[in-house]
């Protein structure tokens, strides 16, 4: 497998749980943090991040953050934001 194949196939779809973890660690919560707040254990926390770690691509929180503003997967005060449709509202005829 080439490199560029690698990098491809581990930017894969993050999770709604993943998802809610990625905000908790953009507010500066700590695993331990981020455990008690959704009331799972800091080892599953652990587990989460390194499994985003993977799919990003991303070897540090830092660089998960960055790879999430990149992507418009959180947004900081109006910074590097897009407006997304909401899928949940459907259109009227």
């Amino acid at each position: 497998m080439l490199a560029g194949e690698i990098s491809n196939s581990a930017h894969m779809a993050l999770s709604a749980r993943e998802m809610e973890i990625i905000e908790l660690v953009a507010d500066g919560l700590t695993n331990q943090e981020i455990a008690e707040r959704l009331t799972i254990s800091k080892r599953t926390v652990d587990n989460h991040v390194s499994n985003m770690f993977t799919k990003t691509g991303s070897k540090n929180r830092v660089a998960l953050l960055n790879w999430a503003m990149d992507h418009g997967k959180i947004c900081r005060d109006g910074f590097n934001c897009c407006s997304l449709p909401d899928s949940d509202i459907s259109e009227s005829p």
